[in-house]
């Protein structure tokens, strides 16, 4: 295993420093993570981030443990979380390799880093976060993330596969959106997720009603606690984010955090804004990243794009025109797959589209799909010309990504099929 990496950051944080918490300034700032060859930035609204101390505050129990992605999935992870005091600047992670593992098998420390912000309803939050780099291609690990005398409960992750390696290699996706205010129904979502155990979580935007607000927030991630601390999540901003801090804060994401892409198995991953705080940028420079991400991942097998409000659907919102006639070409000119969606809260996917006209097979279009069932208030479904089957209800998808196929099957909350599935084949 190469740990070299990993264990530069033990080096470059550690050393006894028992300071707490400094004045809090909200001005952002940049930090480079050492051995991981990429920096982190914090927003305004935020401290800038800095590296852990040993303080331990009254109650550093802790909470809301969720895993992310930054560097390359194969190789990196990202674990973050807050302490019930919110003073602790302690932050360790201790880990080994293997599922499932005891605690004294945890034979490898990490030091992290740590910030505040500020939020609506809350004194100054402060993530901790700890980036594991150089591990492993397709391989689990036990973790635990605290500090001296308070850690969480020992959880397991696996890295991505190496497809050059392994071209036989599956991966499931879980794809859902839209829990704002929902929690009970997101949590049941949550666990019918855990019976099926996916890899990766795409979650499509508007996890809460407001995105200042501190306590939605804790509300989505505590139901998402016993998935998100096994299986990384990328977030899609949506419009009820509001481009919040607290967006910004809580969640590794590659670049930006707004715009990017990645590689997950078989699958290129490309991940859009589609309310910035620039509303310019929309028709500007989205559309000029979204070329250039699909440029850069041409070759990849498959292709999917996850931003929030679907260019085209039959419910409450219908299409968004300015998309469909900005970001529609470009996804055309790429023959990008699949592209997933929320906003709509119902599910719907469409006939294969290509040039706003359906399509002879899905060979020859992109299918669009909406899920948007994890916990919004329901909005009606409808039916257009492009709808191959739409339904109001709370409900989730899979996406299975190999060689030589990509499936979605949706499920709503008893985890019944919803009768939407997507199969594309290449030889």
């Amino acid at each position: 295993m190469r740990l070299a990496a990993a264990l530069l950051l033990v080096a470059a944080c550690g050393g006894g420093d028992d300071r707490g918490p400094v004045a809090f300034t909200d001005t952002g700032g940049t930090l480079e993570v050492p051995g991981c060859g990429y920096s982190v930035t914090t927003r305004v609204g935020a401290e800038p981030p800095r590296l852990a101390t040993a303080y331990v505050g009254e109650d550093p129990t802790p909470r809301l443990v969720h895993l992310g992605i930054v560097g390359d999935p194969k190789t990196s992870v990202v674990a973050q979380w807050r302490t019930v005091d919110e003073t602790t600047t302690a932050t360790t992670l201790r880990y080994g390799v293997g599922a499932n593992l005891a605690e004294s098998a945890l034979t490898e420390t990490v030091t992290g880093i740590q910030w505040a912000y500020a939020a609506t309803g809350s004194d100054l939050p402060r993530m901790h976060q700890v980036h594991l780099c150089g591990l492993e291609p397709g391989t689990s690990y036990s973790y635990q993330v605290g500090s001296p005398g308070s850690f969480s409960p020992i959880y397991t992750f696996t890295t991505a596969p190496d497809i050059v390696a392994h071209p036989d290699a599956e991966v499931l996706y879980a794809f859902v959106g839209d829990s704002r205010g929902g929690y009970d129904v997101w949590g049941q979502i949550v666990a019918q997720y855990q019976a099926r155990m996916p890899d990766l979580i795409l979650y499509s935007g508007d996890a809460v009603t407001i995105g200042i607000v501190q306590e939605e927030w804790d509300l989505f991630l505590a139901r998402g606690e016993p998935l998100f601390a096994q299986v990384p999540v990328v977030m899609a901003h949506g419009n009820h984010e509001v481009n919040a801090v607290n967006f910004y804060s809580q969640f590794a994401m590659p670049g930006d955090q707004e715009n990017f892409g990645f590689d997950y198995g078989f699958g290129h991953i490309t991940v859009a804004n589609d309310t910035p705080s620039d509303s310019g940028a929309l028709t500007g420079s989205t559309v000029e990243f979204l070329r250039s991400d699909f440029e850069a991942s041409k070759t990849a097998r498959w292709k999917l794009l996850m931003h929030h409000q679907p260019m085209w659907s039959a419910s409450n919102h219908g299409s968004n025109l300015t998309l469909q006639a900005t970001w529609g070409p470009v996804v055309d000119q790429y023959a990008i797959d699949l592209v997933i969606n929320g906003h709509e809260h119902e599910v719907e996917i469409t006939k294969p589209m290509r040039g706003g006209a359906v399509q002879a097979s899905n060979a020859d279009g992109t299918v669009y799909a909406v899920i948007g069932g994890a916990g919004a208030p329901l909005y009606a479904n409808g039916n257009e010309f492009w709808t191959e089957y739409s339904e109001k209800t709370n409900g989730a998808s899979i996406i299975r990504v190999r060689r030589d196929q990509l499936v979605l099957d949706a499920f709503r909350l008893d985890g019944s099929a919803i009768p939407m599935s997507f199969s594309k084949t290449k030889p």
